[in-house]
């Protein structure tokens, strides 16, 4: 592509007046890239919306046990229908196997707000149906980690799903 002259003669005169040549540029192109890298660094260091903690505190405990989890994933795979999460205005609903005795089930809930470690919910749930509700009450909008392991007659499962609200 060719530059009209006029233009090429307008850059020339600008670039003449103001003194500039490619050492300049090369300065210029260097300090905007420390200011932007700078302006990164602070962003990730500084400021809260970037938050860089690990997911768990407990890292290298909870690696231990990652192949009875991967077991609970894969009983939890091999059933015919797995517990739905199920999102509403009132909150989230859990919903178990129809065949299934409710009475028979122990489960424990994990929901964790990656953005806001106070917002994690962690229980133990008792069930008096096949259904679970978690109330509107204990949640905020957003994103939300679902992890409930759950016992059954001796046999272990897990679900695992990432639910927005």
């Amino acid at each position: 592509m060719k530059i009209p002259v006029n233009l090429r003669n307008f850059y020339t005169k600008l670039i003449m007046r103001l003194k500039l040549n490619w050492g300049h540029g090369l300065f210029l192109a260097m300090v905007l890239f420390v200011i932007f890298i700078g302006s990164f660094v602070y962003k990730v260091m500084f400021m809260d919306q970037y938050d860089h903690k690990l997911v768990s505190e407990e890292y290298y405990k909870d690696e231990l046990h990652y192949q009875d989890e991967i077991d609970r994933l894969n009983n939890a795979g091999a059933l015919e229908k797995n517990v739905e999460a199920i999102v509403s205005d009132d909150g989230i609903l859990l919903e178990f196997p129809s065949n299934f005795d409710y009475k028979n089930i122990k489960a424990t809930l994990k929901l964790q707000r990656l953005s806001d470690e106070s917002l994690d919910i962690t229980k133990e749930i008792e069930l008096d149906s096949l259904q679970y509700l978690i109330p509107d009450k204990f949640l905020a909008k957003g994103n939300y980690n679902l992890k409930m392991d759950w016992d059954y007659k001796g046999k272990s499962y897990q679900l695992r799903e990432k639910i927005t609200y």
